[in-house]
Parts: C-alpha cells; sequence; structure tokens
C-alpha cells in the first residue's frame, strides 16, 4: 500500500511540477519559446539600375493624353512584381505587362531612354549617349518619332533652317535650362510660373496641340493668353514640351493698326510662313511676308509681318498699296532652336 501510495504522490508532483512549470514561462518573455524567426517575404522588384527593352507597342496615360511605347524601347526599371514592371519613361513611372518586355541584364549601360532626349544636330537620328549633366538637369521631354519625316511642310521647314541656322553656329549646351526667353520666362520653367512672371495668372488659358512642320512631331503645345504686350501685341503664346515646360514664347499683334507699304517696298518679301506657331502662311499673290531673325543673347527672335494688298482711290486715281494684317514676334533659345533644325534636316531628308 505504502508502494502505491507513493507512485500516486510521485504521480500528482510531476503533473502539479507541469502545471507550475506551466504559469512560470507565462509570466516569461516568449522569444527563446517561439519558433525560429522566418525571413521577410522578398520582392520581386527589380533594381533601379536595371532596364527592360519592350518586345511589342504598349500604350501607356501622360500628362495629356495617350502615347504608344514602340516594341524596342529600352527603358529603367524602378520595380517589378509578378504581372507587372513598373518603368521610368519621360520622368514619370508607368506600368507595363511583364509580358511585355524583357529585361537586360547588364547594369553598366547609361540610363537615358526614357528620359528627355539629347539630340545630335549633325546627325538625322538621336543617339543614345549617356548625358554628361547632373540628373537633376531639365531637359526638353519629347516623344519618341517627334525628328519622324512629315507628309509636306517642305515651305516652313526650309525657312526655318533659312532663319535659325546663321544664328547656331557653335555648340552649345543642349540642356539651355534656365536661358532667359522673355520678361522673366525661362527656358524649361513651368508653364504655371510663367504665366506669374508674366502677370497672366487671372487670365483663362487655351492649349492647343502645336503643329508646325520643324518643330518636334506630337510633342509641342501653346497656351495663348490676350494681354497687352510691348505696346502693341494683343496676344501671347507659351510653347511647351511634353512635361508643360515652355521652350518658346510668341507675341502676336492681330490688328496693326494702320500701317500699310507701298507695292516697291516689297518686292522682296518673298517669305511664306508668318506665324510659325498657329502654322499660318501666305495665301495668294494678294499677300506679302517679311521675315527677319536676330539674336540676342541666348534667344533668337523672328519678326514677321504680313501685308495684304489692297486697292483704294484717292481722288480720280487708283492707287495700290499693301496693310499689315499681322506681325508677330518669337523667341527661341539657341538650345531649342537646335532641336528644330536637327527636326527640319530630318524632315527633308529624302532617305
Amino acid at each position: 500500500m505504502f508502494s502505491c501510495l507513493l507512485r500516486v504522490n510521485v504521480g500528482e508532483t510531476l503533473v502539479l511540477g507541469a502545471v507550475a512549470a506551466l504559469f512560470y514561462l507565462s509570466d516569461q518573455p516568449i522569444a527563446c519559446a517561439s519558433p525560429p524567426a522566418q525571413s521577410p517575404i522578398t520582392s520581386t522588384s527589380a533594381p533601379a539600375s536595371g532596364f527592360v527593352v519592350l518586345n511589342q507597342p504598349v500604350k501607356i496615360k501622360i500628362a495629356y493624353g495617350e502615347t504608344t511605347l514602340p516594341a524596342g524601347l529600352r527603358l529603367s526599371v524602378v520595380s517589378s512584381d509578378a504581372t507587372s514592371v513598373h518603368v521610368n519613361y519621360m520622368g514619370e513611372v508607368q506600368t507595363i505587362p511583364i509580358a511585355a518586355a524583357r529585361f537586360e541584364n547588364s547594369m553598366n549601360e547609361p540610363s537615358n531612354t526614357g528620359a528627355a532626349p539629347t539630340t545630335p544636330i549633325s546627325s538625322t537620328k538621336p543617339a543614345s549617349q549617356p548625358s554628361s549633366t547632373p540628373a537633376s538637369q531639365l531637359q526638353v521631354s519629347l516623344q519618341p518619332g517627334y525628328d519622324s519625316r512629315l507628309q509636306g511642310g517642305d515651305i516652313t521647314m526650309r525657312e526655318l533652317q533659312l532663319l535659325l541656322s546663321p544664328h547656331c553656329t557653335e555648340a552649345v549646351d543642349l540642356s539651355g535650362a534656365g536661358t532667359k526667353i522673355y520678361n522673366g520666362v525661362n527656358y524649361l520653367m513651368d508653364s504655371e510660373q510663367s504665366v506669374a512672371a508674366l502677370g497672366l495668372a487671372h487670365a483663362i488659358p487655351s492649349r492647343v496641340p502645336l503643329a508646325t512642320p520643324g518643330f518636334p512631331k506630337n510633342s509641342m503645345y501653346y497656351i495663348g493668353y490676350d494681354g497687352a504686350f510691348e505696346g502693341h501685341f494683343n496676344r501671347v503664346y507659351l510653347v511647351t514640351d511634353v512635361a508643360n515646360k515652355v521652350v518658346a514664347v510668341q507675341l502676336l499683334d492681330e490688328h496693326p493698326k494702320a500701317r500699310w507699304k507701298s507695292a516697291a517696298s516689297l518686292a522682296a518679301a518673298s517669305w511664306s510662313s508668318y506665324n510659325f506657331v498657329n502654322a499660318r502662311m501666305r495665301a495668294s499673290d494678294l499677300m506679302r511676308v517679311q521675315a527677319v531673325a536676330k539674336r540676342q543673347g541666348g534667344v533668337i527672335t523672328i519678326e514677321t509681318q504680313m501685308y495684304q494688298r489692297v486697292r483704294s482711290k484717292i481722288g480720280p486715281k487708283p492707287i495700290e498699296r499693301y496693310e499689315e494684317q499681322e506681325n508677330s514676334k518669337l523667341f527661341i533659345p539657341i538650345p531649342f532652336a537646335r532641336i528644330i533644325l536637327h527636326c527640319t534636316q530630318a524632315g527633308l531628308s529624302k532617305a
């Protein structure tokens, strides 16, 4: 009996000991009792220095509509997951299907695809070269194919070449950010800042795609404001790129007052284009256009006057004279003038 009692007491002691241990552990940190910590789930994000090449066209949304990225375009990777890859295009993160791209393994190649293109003037094709400017340096934002050939527009492109090329004889930094254009407006300044600099913040703007032959294709817009400028111009246009940065400024006098010239004084007026922002050209022999380009610092100004032939009588004798119908003054920074010259060269190429 003593033996049985001993066995029972021993069993109770074991049970009570286990219960006591359980209560003791409940008051202690449990790190040592926890299962081994699992390593965090690794992301499938690709390193920011990686690249993808599109194997098919991809449509994306941009600031002012949609564009299609062509097959073969090389883009820097921001991150990726199982179904999509996030890339840097024109300074913005875009998401494309992962099936539409292939990853590149090289980590040493420069990342300038999808950023604003730097346009070599000596070639009809933009070169993919690393930029020597800091990463924070502003560049013009243009759509792919901005320098592709146009159907027509040869006259305007040739006239742009004649007006701009004499003033673009030396090499310049194509970034040109900060170049003073007009009255507080600088090259690649945000359009809203430019509006404030001109004192036009209260005005209601109109924004229109610019389609002038020789300007970067599908990449330019102009924003028009009414006002009073330099005594007689009644309208100003801010020409902007895809990122809404100002690349040129045009002043326009749509109603010149009582300015006229004789036919003899306009005999040499053989130009056709008289308003490059609105893509206006002389429509008949009843019109005459004068154009002159001058360089002032880092900006080329193109001034044009369009005259219309008018017949009238002074006494019994009829006379013929030309009355001015429109006057424009276009301010183009040298870096952007070089991009225009590159586009005109490509546009007029027969290759």
